[in-house]
């Protein structure tokens, strides 16, 4: 797996996040927003053969690791990676409307926190070049109609998740969050929304899954965190 040796590099949290996303029939089209070196595009594409995935990624040297990765696990014909900002990002580009949208994005927020003197670790982590409103406006206008949007982002912002999502007209499916042991405070959110699912479907809730623990209170890795690295 190659990725920048002193920049950014990716956490547990593209593994957490890929072990929920579950495409229905194995062939949708899936775009991730800032895909980083593609960690999610492999998994998924290692783990499901026939999905059409694409990555989307500002950062050069990220899109050119990313780039390389697919080349070196043979995944050329699965996996495409654009170079550029999600805004200029056309349905052309992605050759139609994406079933589901994915996106492990930036979760400080603005002038919020020290920045990193890394640029490429202070874009992956600060909202400078990508921030909720921009994810959800774009997903927006890239999914299909009722298509789903997952993402893994503090759980002390879900407040912005759900103004946000209100804004852009997505409906929660799913909720989970996610633990660093039991009797802990919530680290992360796993949210699954679907675009407009409400015009049709006004009485569908929203599914709090249990919640996920990383470990055991022994420390240990739990069964469920270790599972995700199994194919």
């Amino acid at each position: 797996m190659t990725q920048p040796e002193n920049g950014y590099r990716f956490s547990m949290d593209p593994f957490i996040l890929a072990a929920h996303i579950q495409p229905v029939s194995g062939i949708e089209k899936i775009v991730d927003i800032g895909c980083g070196c593609a960690i999610m595009p492999l998994i998924l594409a290692l783990r499901r053969p026939g999905l059409n995935i694409i990555g989307v990624e500002i950062q050069k040297e990220l899109s050119g690791s990313a780039r390389q990765n697919i080349i070196n696990n043979r995944l050329e014909s699965t996996i495409r990676i654009i170079h550029d900002d999600i805004k200029n990002i056309r349905l052309s580009d992605i050759n139609g409307p994406a079933d589901i949208i994915i996106s492990n994005p930036p979760y400080i927020k603005k002038d919020c926190g020290r920045l990193n003197p890394d640029s490429q670790k202070a874009i992956a982590r600060h909202e400078i070049t990508l921030d909720i409103d921009k994810l959800f406006y774009c997903s927006n206008r890239l999914l299909q109609a009722r298509g789903k949007l997952y993402i893994i982002f503090p759980a002390d912002r879900l407040q912005d998740l759900i103004l946000t999502m209100e804004r852009y007209k997505f409906t929660p499916d799913f909720i989970r969050f996610v633990h660093i042991k039991k009797n802990s405070a919530a680290k992360r959110i796993i949210l699954c929304a679907v675009k407009n699912s409400a015009v049709k479907n006004s009485s569908k809730s929203c599914f709090i899954h249990p919640p996920f623990y990383i470990y055991t209170s022994e420390n240990r890795f739990t069964h469920e965190y270790i599972s995700m690295f199994r194919s």
